[in-house]
């Protein structure tokens, strides 16, 4: 059986903390790594009234945006997506990125959203997305063993429109100095990898295990799928609610699932060749460079599997 086991990209270490939010943050360096698919729908799914509400309010947010749409009315379209995605990410905070803390960095990032959509009000083209949407629907099916599985060149298929279709949307984003705060809070890298993720853990249970391995290994996902040791902790008290949270011993940031807020554990690294200090740099990567002698030094440290 294959277990799905979250690992960061940025520092190497795997997610060993327990989480209840779908967004996966590195218990070492703070990084947003990846997201599981099955705690987004534990989400939506623990309430029905809460889903019901939020349903209603779509409703209402469709109909608006379809009739400034047809008016050509980019204000009122622009005002309309603000509030509607003020109001999720209010309605479930679960899904709001771990990277956009409270104050004027969400405020940046509603806006760059509401401001994406009324770029976009004259974007007509639809050769991709239709491309994707067919292929999802020429996907074929058989059964083996009493159980179902998906035709592997035809989930290929899709994959490939779907990442195509998703290259179009990225380079809108990405492509535009305006969004700028997309880039800093949901970096492209991060945007794919979690694409794929959420593609992998949907479709893995209906692909045998040849091309399940074909699949992983050719979109590099193969190595979350392994078995990994239980790491030490210890506990930490965050620095603005005050909760106590539970880390791995080796960890440098620690982002509080409760109010959001990155503590800083660890602003240094010790040499392990000449035992000298290194204070890590704003944007440190997962090997640096000391500073008295020129070893390089994995700054977090591999006690796991």
């Amino acid at each position: 059986m294959r277990i799905k086991k979250f690992s960061c990209y940025h520092c190497g270490a795997p997610k060993v903390t327990p989480y209840k939010n779908p967004y996966i943050v590195c218990d070492y360096c703070g990084y947003m790594i990846d997201v599981d698919y099955a705690a987004g729908l534990e989400v939506w799914n623990h309430s029905e009234e809460h889903t019901n509400q939020y349903l209603e309010r779509k409703a209402i947010f469709q109909a608006k945006t379809e009739l400034f749409l047809a008016g050509k009315n980019k204000e009122m379209y622009w005002k309309e997506t603000y509030d509607f995605w003020d109001f999720y990410y209010k309605h479930y905070p679960e899904y709001l990125p771990p990277s956009v803390p409270k104050g004027e960095k969400y405020n940046l990032y509603i806006q760059s959203a509401a401001d994406m959509a009324a770029d976009t009000m004259d974007f007509t083209s639809t050769e991709k997305a239709d491309a994707y949407n067919a292929a999802y629907a020429a996907i074929s099916y058989y059964q083996k063993d009493d159980k179902n599985f998906v035709e592997y060149s035809s989930f290929l298929k899709m994959i490939e429109a779907f990442l195509e279709f998703q290259s179009q949307g990225f380079r809108i984003v990405y492509d535009n100095p305006k969004y700028e705060i997309m880039d800093e809070v949901m970096p492209e890298q991060f945007q794919l990898k979690m694409k794929l993720s959420q593609i992998a853990q949907v479709w893995i249970p209906y692909l045998e295990d040849y091309y399940a391995d074909a699949f992983l290994n050719q979109y590099k996902l193969k190595q979350e799928y392994v078995e990994m040791e239980e790491p030490m902790r210890h506990e930490v008290v965050c620095e603005d609610c005050k909760k106590e949270l539970s880390v791995p011993v080796g960890a440098l940031v620690c982002i509080c699932e409760h109010c959001r807020h990155q503590n800083i554990l660890k602003k240094v690294a010790h040499c392990h060749n000449c035992g000298v200090e290194n204070e890590l740099p704003k944007n440190w990567d997962n090997m640096i460079t000391c500073n008295s002698c020129g070893t390089q030094l994995r700054v977090v440290q591999p006690l796991f599997s």
